[in-house]
């Protein structure tokens, strides 16, 4: 049996080495990638740790002494226990990256329970709670969980060597795999306190037959008995009749289960698993539910628009709105803004509290539409509605009061989840603008879904705004079963990179067809004959000169921090600062005042003043302003101000009760004429009053975009409505306007009935974009090029250093004085074929080649010292070269040039062939593995001389670069593609036989010597 390595620790030995609020704090760091740069051998581990200072991370240093106790060495302060936070985070790194005993990994779903497998032993506490200890029940709960005063999830070991054991945690619920972290916790405790006999019980299987719930079958779930080598005969023979020779029960569901539990009375050396028998009552519940739903239709389909309880008259679309939710229970309410979603939901809210029991409605929405929904009740119903606000003590007292409909915002649900539960439990759960919790990750839709109802409405008119996963984060609260667990989902829906970057979508058709049952969705078609025109144009605005300053040097820094990413996750850190960069472009373009704190005015502002004389002094509109910053507002309304004109402003800092008597005189008086808001305005109020909409800056959303303008475009409007958005000309805004188009390409093409379109891909830049929003600057800067320093600013810097301006670069005169010639001259002779091109460059040169390696650079110093003239020389790659031209740092003239019919250096596959050489060497002494490195180094090589790149993709870009690129642009065929894609899988499998090696080093031979040949 292989030996334990001591530096892999679980959660007991990290507990050994510290606190739990050392080990508590640890988890957090490695949760938040502040273990930046990690190395290790067989006895040691070296790593880099963010801390409290993010410009001084911390060192630490764990080895092994002779006894093989763990030392650790960190530079931080704390030296009151053995472990530190640092050193937990640095072994949790460690152990990350190591694989899980006795765990393959051949497909998705594997790596899925490893992925589990790693959480449970660095995260989860279990303790042996009724039964037998091996076949027995346990208690398990993370650290988080029980500081947070959570109970621990129960879970019950069938078996050690099946997955049939199951857990109460929502994770197994949902996630088919048989397992969750939970249960792997216990496995591996039970492992560590005996590997012999837990190798032994898992080959003898369970003592006792086990009925469970399988999903590692074809078909799953499905009931299945795993059975022991001695059975009673008695028990054997009802077993026989009931399950087929692969364990499976035959017969439909549920009636096959009620005949097996018949006939299993009296037996009791049985186990049938609660997860079988939830199994088959849901089931049985789908089916009355049903015909239950039919019925429900039928009822609501013959009121004509006219439904007991509502004081309006619905649209036949919203009757079918109302029928469609009412009849499904837990359904999701996509329609297009504007087309009455809140009624439909009050609607149906009241038929089934007339016809169902759904007595208490719990209504969770935006802060700001609070008491909208108020009126909005008040004025169909009868009913009363209670708005939740006030201290903690208040709040319990609204909650006890129990009023038909209790209306409380997404931060208070937060607070108030387990009062919300345990006093009001609500029948139904009604989310508004429910795209607030599209990122499952957050406390806050965490807190939501933990409510339980019966009933579940989820509307949003926006259901998917980024990415598929916003999808995947609703419909958990609809029905968490209808797109499975996550880890399928990503792997049915997505096309990723190995690092887990989305390059596309796939197989939306059968997307949209799980989705079908349980979503409804239309657009304002069904009531374009009920609106008025809109009319929308684009303004493009340009910078001034303080602007672009300030934007370049924003976007410098960011794409800096950004260009980390391609090795490694960002810390939490770094995550802020190129927010914090990003955001600072974004403001610029707006205004320059807004990041500079100084600066008056700007491009945007003038163009508003002229646009709002146009509208409300000589067409005498209503306009709505909106924008991101609630400063930008503020001058704006400046600007309204200035020439005489009324107005409002709506922010986050206005309070919630003070928000309707804003809207109700913009509304309400003539004087009142301009509006302005940022987004907290965006979602839920009714602005038809106005017939103007003006956008100061580009929403990163197109879903944000279309709530502003349908806050105006809306039933009930009767005046034709202008929408003006401002972008700022050839900036960081005019990109992110690009990107909408893409975004509202996705969504289109899963949400809409007549899409058609099955794949959706996102190009390389819109991944840069949608994931740093810095395109170019990502792509062509390289934080390692230290010919960059001159003009990035440094990162942390509060202000930082203009960038030259793009827009009118100063013209640098060529060099003059001395004789160039020698040293041109010179220059050809030490690079050869490698030099493309020598250009100007101040008062000095830069020479351009395919690569800068050290050897050539300390030729060019010695030849410039040689020669004596004065005249410096930079040695650049075309990469950095291109980058610094378009930037402006380069404007010189061209003094030498490589002659056209005059043929490259090929470095790349000198490179390759040198590899192969070596890796031949190698694999012929028996170091197999080192062998097949260089083998798919000379390869990748290879293959981007073949494609003209600069430099080989790195071994995890491979596949999105091969498959991305170099096959559609036919660099490429695809048998070079796929010998290569076999070469990276196969570098991943440790102690790789010699015969598998081979035929990699002839795909090597073949892809080298078709490069080499004439």
């Amino acid at each position: 049996m292989q030996q334990p390595n001591p530096l892999k620790l679980d959660l007991d030995g990290l507990r050994s080495l510290a606190s739990e609020r050392i080990v508590r704090r640890g988890i957090d760091y490695f949760k938040e990638h502040r273990v930046t740069d990690i190395s290790y051998d067989e006895r040691s581990i070296r790593a880099t740790v963010e801390g409290s200072r993010p410009q001084l991370p911390y060192l630490v240093d764990i080895g092994l002494d002779q006894d093989d106790e763990i030392l650790v060495d960190c530079s931080c302060p704390f030296d009151w226990e053995p472990a530190c936070k640092h050193a937990v985070a640095t072994l949790l790194a460690y152990s990350a990256r190591q694989p899980v005993d006795d765990m393959e990994v051949e497909s998705a779903a594997d790596e899925a329970i490893v992925a589990r497998a790693k959480r449970g032993r660095s995260e989860v506490l279990v303790q042996h709670e009724s039964g037998d200890r091996w076949f027995g029940c346990w208690d398990a709960q993370s650290m988080e969980s029980r500081d947070r005063g959570l109970p621990p999830w129960r879970v019950e070991i069938r078996s050690v060597g099946e997955r049939a054991n199951h857990c109460s945690c929502p994770d197994f619920a949902t996630n088919r795999l048989g397992t969750c972290k939970h249960i792997e916790a216990v496995l591996h405790k039970l492992r560590n306190r005996a590997p012999q006999k837990f190798e032994r019980l898992a080959r003898q299987g369970p003592p006792i037959p086990v009925v469970h719930l399988a999903w590692d079958v074809p078909q799953a779930p499905r009931i299945r008995v795993h059975r022991p080598a001695k059975l009673d005969a008695a028990l054997g023979a009802v077993l026989d009749r009931h399950f087929d020779e692969r364990g499976f029960l035959q017969g439909e569901l549920p009636q096959a289960f009620f005949l097996l539990q018949r006939e299993l009375t009296g037996h009791r050396d049985l186990l049938v698993g609660s997860d079988a028998m939830e199994h088959v009552h849901l089931r049985a519940e789908e089916a009355q539910h049903q015909l239950r739903a039919q019925h429900i239709r039928r009822e609501i389909g013959r009121s004509g628009g006219q439904l007991p309880g509502i004081r309006a008259r619905l649209y036949p679309y919203q009757v079918e709105g109302v029928a469609f939710i009412a009849s499904t229970g837990r359904a999701l309410l996509a329609d297009d803004m504007g087309l009455g979603k809140t009624l439909q939901a009050i609607a149906a809210a009241v038929w089934l509290r007339e016809h169902e029991g759904a007595q208490r409605s719990l209504v969770i929405c935006p802060a700001s539409l609070k008491h909208q929904w108020k009126r909005e009740i008040e004025r169909f119903t009868d009913l009363g509605a209670a708005v939740i606000q006030g201290p903690a003590h208040q709040r319990d007292a609204q909650y006890r009061a129990r009023s038909p409909f209790t209306i409380v915002n997404y931060e208070l649900v937060l607070r108030d989840a387990a009062v919300i539960q345990e006093i009001l439990a609500p029948d139904l759960l009604v989310l508004d603008e429910a795209q607030r919790i599209k990122n499952w990750r957050t406390k806050s839709a965490a807190a939501v879904k933990s409510i339980q109802s019966r009933w579940a409405f989820v509307l949003t008119g926006t259901p998917l705004e980024n990415r598929l996963e916003d999808l995947y984060s609703l419909m958990q609260v609809v029905d968490p079963r209808v797109l499975g667990p996550l880890w399928r989902y990503l792997l049915d829906f997505h096309v990723s990179d190995p690092r887990g970057r989305v390059l596309g979508y796939r197989n939306l058709s059968e997307l949209r067809r799980r989705l079908a049952p349980l979503m409804l969705r239309r657009d304002r078609s069904l009531v374009r004959d009920q609106l008025p025109d809109r009319i929308q144009h684009q303004l493009d605005v340009p910078l001034d000169k303080r602007q672009v300053e300030l934007h370049d040097s924003a976007l410098q820094a960011a794409a800096k921090i950004a260009a980390r990413m391609k090795t490694r996750p960002l810390t939490p850190t770094e995550e802020n600062m190129l927010m914090a960069a990003l955001q600072r472009a974004r403001m610029a373009c707006d205004a320059a005042g807004l990041v500079d704190k100084v600066t008056v005015g700007s491009p945007k502002l003038d163009e508003l003043s002229r646009l709002l004389e146009t509208l409300c002094i000589e067409g005498n509109h209503k306009v709505v302003i909106f924008s991101q910053w609630e400063r930008m507002t503020a001058m704006a309304e400046e600007r309204a101000n200035a020439l005489g004109l009324g107005s409002v402003r709506l922010h986050g800092g206005v309070p919630s009760k003070h928000r309707g008597a804003l809207l109700d005189r913009f509304r309400d008086d003539p004087s009142i004429q301009v509006f302005l808001s940022t987004d907290a305005g965006g979602v839920g109020l009714n602005l038809q009053a106005a017939s103007a909409l003006i956008n100061l800056d580009m929403p990163w959303n197109p879903a944000v975009l279309e709530q502003r303008i349908a806050r105006v475009h809306r039933l009930g409007q009767r005046e034709p409505v202008q929408v003006v958005l401002m972008v700022a000309q050839k900036a960081y805004e005019a990109r992110v306007a690009a990107l909408v188009a893409s975004k509202q390409f996705l969504f289109d093409n899963v949400i809409r009935d007549e899409a058609s379109e099955d794949v959706v891909g996102v190009s390389r830049r819109s991944i840069e974009l949608a994931l740093e929003a810095l395109g170019e600057d990502v792509e062509m800067e390289d934080p390692r090029d230290e010919t960059m320093d001159s003009i990035e600013p440094e990162i942390g810097d509060p202000e930082p250093a203009a960038a030259p301006s793009t827009s009118a670069p100063a013209r640098r005169k060529r060099p003059t004085g001395p004789n160039l010639n020698p040293l041109v001259e010179g220059l050809q002779s030490i690079l050869g074929p490698r030099l493309e091109r020598i250009m100007t460059a101040g008062q000095g040169l830069v020479a351009v080649v395919d690569r800068v390696d050290d050897e050539h650079e300390r030729q060019v110093r010695e030849l410039q010292t040689e020669l004596d003239l004065g005249v410096r020389v930079e040695l650049l790659d075309a990469r950095a070269a291109a980058a610094l031209t378009r930037l402006g740092a380069i404007t010189g003239e061209v003094i030498h040039e490589r002659p056209a019919d005059e043929p490259a250096a090929a470095p790349l596959l000198d490179y390759a062939s040198r590899k192969l050489e070596a890796a031949e060497l190698l694999h012929g002494q028996g170091h197999g593995e080192e062998a097949l490195e260089l083998m798919l180094q000379a390869m990748l090589h290879a293959a981007a001389h073949r494609a003209a790149l600069e430099q080989a993709p790195r071994v995890e870009d491979a596949a999105v670069w091969l498959f991305g690129e170099a096959v559609p642009k036919g660099y490429l065929d695809m048998d070079d593609a796929n010998a290569i894609t076999r070469a990276v899988a196969l570098s991943h499998v440790p102690g790789l036989p010699g015969e598998l090696i081979r035929p990699v080093n002839d795909d090597a031979r073949r892809l080298l010597g078709r490069e080499l040949s004439p």
